[in-house]
């Protein structure tokens, strides 16, 4: 992840910046579409320069109020095994995709990050890595135990495990089924257990 660099100004108000987040994730959520500057502002009681201020974006804002809404959906035990707590995390994900308006969120966002550089930092700032670095970990841990071969690419095997999740999200070829998350670790796992 990206070091934020030191802003100017008053620093951020814990308060202040739980209202922002709050305001973006629930306006978001709501409607299903991507709020304004000027209605999280609104909404959170702040000028849209105070948010100008600490985020570079609608989108970093939204982004990071989805991350803080939702970070339940990235962590799982270190006590659950691997490929348990990898399922868990797919499992997760694929509903929170098709059950949630995170799902519509996020193709929004996608298809804006082609031509905005600061939603596509965003989104892998703020969405994708905070959740491959917990699935990355699973993986290492694996490694580590002996319950994967080593050597085997962390980086990797969790692409090939949630690939599919967006790639149904995007295209829409085919659904986010409930079994989804256990078919692709059924697929993955023998290619890298010992």
């Amino acid at each position: 992840m990206n070091e934020e660099p030191p802003r100017r100004g008053r620093p951020r108000s814990p308060e202040r910046r739980r209202a922002v987040l709050d305001a973006a994730a629930e306006l978001a959520l709501g409607s299903g579409n991507l709020p304004t500057v000027d209605a999280i502002a609104t909404r959170a009681g702040v000028s849209r320069t105070t948010l100008y201020k600490w985020w570079p974006s609608a989108a970093a804002v939204l982004l990071e109020g989805l991350l803080d809404r939702f970070h339940a959906s990235i962590e799982f035990d270190d006590d659950l095994p691997v490929r348990t707590a990898l399922e868990a995390q797919l499992d997760t994900l694929v509903h929170l995709l098709r059950d949630t308006p995170a799902g519509r969120l996020l193709r929004q966002l996608m298809a804006a990050s082609i031509t905005d550089a600061a939603t596509a930092t965003a989104l892998l700032d703020q969405w994708l890595e905070p959740r491959r670095h917990a699935a990355v970990h699973h993986v290492e841990r694996g490694i580590a135990s002996g319950e994967l071969r080593a050597g085997t690419d962390a980086a990797l095997v969790v692409d090939a495990l949630f690939a599919p999740a967006y790639h149904r999200l995007v295209w829409g070829h085919a659904p986010l089924d409930d079994d989804l998350a256990a078919r692709v670790c059924a697929l993955v796992w023998p290619a890298i257990a010992t």
